[in-house]
């Protein structure tokens, strides 16, 4: 890797941060890292630290000003998700540097107005439920099916998210204050891909598709992620709706992540994206497990202005046929964190990646949607086996 001479800005050291703060870092670049927490575990890789809330962007640009830069600021960057993205758009503008507009960033924080923007360039989106109006009422227009989901307007990780089952649920729900807050969509059946890809000078380049197992209704908590998917013949498609996304919304450059609802009829669905890194360890582990692909040398380049041309990933290394990320849930009657589980790969198999989501002792009543997980392992298979079978098998084994 050719080595640079300048600095970058990261907003945020936390843990998932510093995977970009090394990428920085391995090409000579000194780390001026952003984050509320003195003991973020990515400030003591920095050069220089500043400590403030990643959602302060005003606090951040002041302090800036005052940082005696030792060489000149070459890009800005997060691998958080929300008002820290905010953050990155607004640091870039008024720093100079590669970044979305603000406007553009904003539109992707409130889903109701997402959709409402993109749905004008025929996106296929879910249908959007109307909260209040009476289901008789709307008879003659739309019928409603139960259930319906209702999701909030903002936030991430699955938190919020309500099935109404029946009218007796639509009516009580809508009789709430807060609904006002949660957009509503009918309740589509069929198999869910996860795209990671990179937006270039407006262009959107694919980078990964990847099968994303939830525990279905009523909480749809992510449980697997799995490489390769099982619907690349749909790679060109998606690529070509996350390409309208991109010009729908007028993004410029940085990260994409997309989630699609893919029907019985082949039909891709497009559920949720972001111009973010995304979490679930897609970016910083399965991919670089299962492709080899450095996922993070990539947005490192693209935040400098860099030259690089990502491909779509197809072949997996060394004779790897499957790699999965599994995660683990609590027993409904479980109150606390117990001592992690222990996984034993059978013949084929390596365990490459585990990590304990929720401390031991820790109470779990609490938390909700993806928050309830409590351990991750990242396993690859060279059998040529079955997907749902080698998954059922693992479940199985991990939680015996």
């Amino acid at each position: 890797m050719k080595q640079l001479t300048g600095s970058y800005l990261s907003i945020g050291a936390g843990e998932n941060q510093i995977p970009l703060i090394r990428a920085a870092k391995a090409r000579g670049l000194k780390v001026i890292s952003v984050d509320t927490n003195p003991e973020a575990p990515g400030l003591v890789e920095s050069d220089i630290r500043i400590l403030e809330s990643t959602h302060e962007y005003r606090k951040i640009l002041h302090a800036m000003s005052r940082v005696p830069l030792p060489f000149k600021l070459m890009g800005v960057g997060s691998r958080s998700y929300g008002k820290a993205v905010y953050t990155v758009s607004y640091l870039a503008e008024k720093l100079k540097l590669r970044g979305n507009p603000r406007d553009t960033v904003n539109l992707f924080l409130d889903k109701e107005k997402f959709k409402n923007s993109v749905g004008k360039f025929g996106i296929p989106l879910p249908s959007s439920l109307q909260v209040g109006s009476s289901p008789k009422a709307k008879e003659k227009k739309q019928e409603l099916t139960f259930p319906v989901i209702a999701k909030p307007k903002e936030g991430s990780g699955k938190k919020g998210i309500t099935v109404l089952e029946t009218e007796a649920d639509y009516k009580k729900f809508s009789r709430l204050k807060t609904s006002e807050s949660f957009l509503l969509e009918p309740f589509i059946p069929g198999d869910e891909v996860t795209v990671l890809g990179f937006v270039i000078a407006r262009r959107f380049y694919l980078i990964s598709l990847t099968d994303k197992i939830t525990t279905g209704k009523p909480n749809f908590i992510e449980v697997a992620h799995v490489a390769p998917s099982k619907h690349i013949d749909l790679a060109g498609e998606l690529k070509m709706i996350c390409q309208a996304v991109v010009t729908a919304t007028k993004l410029k450059t940085g990260p994409f992540v997309a989630e699609f609802k893919i029907t019985k009829n082949k039909e891709c669905l497009l559920i949720e994206s972001a111009p973010e890194v995304g979490g679930e360890f897609l970016a910083d582990v399965l991919i670089p497990e299962h492709y080899g692909y450095q996922y993070f040398n990539d947005l490192l380049s693209v935040t400098i202005g860099e030259k690089t041309r990502p491909e779509f990933l197809k072949k997996p290394k060394d004779g790897i046929t499957k790699s999965a990320l599994v995660f683990t849930l609590p027993s409904d009657r479980q109150k606390k964190m117990g001592e992690p589980v222990v996984f034993e790969p059978n013949t084929g198999e390596t365990l490459f990646f585990q990590k304990q989501l929720v401390p031991t002792g820790a109470s779990l009543e609490k938390l909700e949607g993806n928050h309830k997980r409590t351990q991750v392992f990242g396993i690859t298979t060279k059998l040529s086996t079955n997907t749902k079978d080698w998954l059922d098998s693992l479940f199985t084994r991990i939680n015996s």
